[in-house]
């Protein structure tokens, strides 16, 4: 879920729009908040939720498959599975990272130049260099693979620009709301522009949103907002910040191999840190190395997993 700040101004939005049609925690009115916003302060007041980039848990699984979803669902309680969504040439939502199909399946090209069909006779290939019997899936059947294992679907949007964004945000709300997936889907937005614009066009999904500061706060309904805090440098100071404003903060360590935070906290084979980010008031560690998490932070993740939702 690498965040990366990208900016459009209030009309280029509106013109997009116009073209593209637990207990303990605090209590909210129910008819302003999503379902997920009192997991979510459940979560930060009980333990931590592990979010698996692309949903991969091991070398042998291909990034953003079904394969992916489902093992590391079961491999983590109450999982986060991070996917990136992507639309064909003929408006048929996939799950593919990359613009092109090249890194990761047989095929090569543009995703936004093929058909459905042509994409769907690619086979995907695991990161371990594995050729597999699976073409890349696409966002309905991530969806009910998600469901199966009781896994929260983080849907990263992959456009071109802000504009694209915007389009496709709009597909995917359609096709999440008409798999019924509403209450176990967070949208990925990359600006305060696109974050408001989202969260208006589905109130009742929570938003992921890049936040430097309270400001970034500023138009958001606190309750639907989890915050992305970078991948860089923790922040503690932000952290708690936003709990005094009732926002879960996610952090990230993951990123390009030999530089992530994962790789960083591994090299001298005691990965405690990821405790330490716990304990500085990160509700979501988003991971490269979730099985790593898994292993300092096992008993934190299962009793956020018990959090009603």
């Amino acid at each position: 879920m690498t965040h990366i700040l990208r900016l459009a101004s209030p009309l280029t939005l509106a013109l997009v729009f116009a073209a593209a049609g637990c207990a303990a925690a605090p209590v909210r009115p129910a008819a302003s908040q999503p379902a997920l916003a009192a997991y979510f302060d459940c979560v930060r007041e009980t333990g931590v939720a592990i979010s698996a980039h692309r949903a991969q848990s091991a070398d042998d699984q291909a990034e953003n498959s079904v394969g992916a979803i489902e093992a590391t669902g079961r491999a983590i309680p109450g999982a986060i599975l991070e996917i990136d969504a992507a639309m064909t040439q003929d408006g048929q939502l996939v799950l593919m990272h990359d613009d092109t199909l090249d890194r990761t399946t047989t095929g090569t090209g543009r995703v936004a130049d093929m058909t459905f069909d042509a994409v769907r006779r690619t086979r995907l290939t695991a990161t371990d260099g594995t050729v597999l019997s699976a073409p890349p899936p696409t966002l309905k059947e991530a969806l009910e693979a998600a469901g199966r294992v009781g896994a929260i679907a983080s849907i990263d949007l992959k456009p071109a620009d802000e504009s694209a964004t915007l389009i496709l945000a709009r597909a995917v709300v359609d096709a999440v709301r008409q798999a019924g997936a509403g209450d176990r889907v967070i949208l990925i937005t990359y600006s305060a522009e696109a974050a408001r614009a989202v969260a208006e066009m589905a109130p009742e999904m929570m938003i992921s949103a890049g936040l430097n500061d309270l400001d970034g706060l500023d138009g958001l309904n606190p309750p639907q907002i989890l915050a992305w805090t970078g991948t860089r440098a923790p922040r503690p100071a932000l952290w708690q910040a936003l709990e005094t404003r009732g926002v879960e903060a996610q952090f990230g360590t993951l990123g390009p191999s030999g530089r992530r935070l994962d790789d960083v906290y591994a090299a001298d084979g005691d990965v405690s840190e990821y405790r330490d980010l716990v304990r500085d008031g990160v509700a979501v560690i988003a991971t490269d190395a979730p099985l790593a998490v898994m292993s300092v932070l096992g008993a934190e993740v299962r009793a956020a997993a018990r959090c009603s939702r």
